[in-house]
């Protein structure tokens, strides 16, 4: 059922050009006068909580009503972390320097928060270090992280650098596991793990496989990145690799390496640490986890989401909907 709060505030605060501008995208693809294909869009948000990034995103326009009812759309998303989460726990997540702290046991790795006062600490933190990731505290999708070399700089002029930008969290880079790397070696390529907690058991709802490309550092999706969908109890990859442009990649562009067929090492443990991990912060049950398997340590969390997003395991062409599969996994 449609949730008329956030009905009346989308028609409140519509971007009425943002819907005519996807409908008129939309009819390019399927022939559709573009009128008729906003009037589709608009009923959609009605019933199903879409907007018009969802019913395009998705490819809604190309579903059948069961399908449609299927796909969880933002309002839907909005739902379950209302229900699920209680959002006074959620700092735990948003802000990744009490993340860290929180999760500090499943981080397997050195990170330091840069306090403007702490320069002494910072230098200490960069021996033995040819490399360090640098995070802003409270961004997502990967913005704002980048990778330094520590040989390019003075560390003064490094730690005044990271201050100016508000890249306070600083930390080990993670030397990935070697079949890992074999698909991708710019970036660090994780799970996305979908979780629900009810009580003590864990269920495991939703997931995806990332990984980046043309030589980018991060391997979001929002970002450049490549997504593939895996079998949630074996961790084969079951998908091509699919971007955010609707390119599709049986195999990763930069390495040749399949990504159809791909066996994701270590399967077991990575759901053994997000089994406990999913525990730490009970009253977040609803919690997409991004997790690494490094080289040394096997699987590490690279962070947690209080928000999952809705849209990488739902992409067209990867699955055709989740909602059902997160109801069933509520209990």
């Amino acid at each position: 059922m449609i949730n008329l709060k956030f009905l009346m505030k989308r028609l409140t605060n519509t971007n009425y050009r943002g819907f005519i501008e996807s409908a008129k995208r939309v009819s390019k693809i399927n022939k559709k006068w573009w009128p008729l294909v906003l009037a589709d869009c608009l009923a959609c948000t009605v019933k199903y909580g879409s907007g018009y990034v969802d019913y395009e995103t998705f490819d809604m326009y190309d579903m059948t009503k069961e399908e449609r009812a299927n796909v969880l759309t933002i309002s839907k998303n909005n739902g379950l972390v209302k229900r699920l989460n209680d959002l006074s726990y959620a700092h735990f997540f948003e802000d990744k320097a009490e993340f860290n702290l929180k999760f500090s046991k499943f981080l397997k790795r050195e990170w330091l928060l840069l306090d403007g006062e702490n320069f002494e600490a910072f230098e200490n933190f960069l021996q033995g270090k040819e490399k360090i990731i640098a995070k802003p505290l409270d961004q997502c999708c990967g913005k704002g992280i980048d990778i330094y070399k520590t040989a390019d700089y003075q560390p003064r002029e490094l730690y005044d650098l990271l201050m100016k930008n508000s890249a306070r969290l600083v930390e080990e880079v993670v030397v990935q596991n070697d079949i890992m790397n074999s698909l991708c070696k710019s970036s660090v390529n994780t799970v996305r793990l979908i979780t629900i907690l009810n009580g003590d058991e864990v269920a495991f709802a939703a997931g995806c496989f990332r990984m980046g490309k043309d030589g980018h550092v991060v391997d979001n999706f929002n970002s450049g990145g490549i997504s593939s969908i895996f079998d949630m109890e074996t961790g084969l990859v079951v998908t091509d690799g699919y971007d955010k442009d609707r390119n599709n990649y049986p195999k990763h562009p930069d390495t040749g390496t399949a990504i159809n067929g791909f066996q994701i090492p270590m399967w077991s443990e990575i759901k053994e640490m997000v089994t406990e991990a999913a525990k730490v912060v009970p009253q977040i049950r609803y919690v997409g986890w991004d997790v690494a398997i490094s080289k040394e340590h096997g699987p590490l969390l690279i962070e947690g989401n209080s928000y999952p997003g809705q849209d990488l395991s739902q992409y067209p062409k990867l699955n055709m909907g989740t909602y059902s599969v997160m109801l069933k996994a509520i209990k």
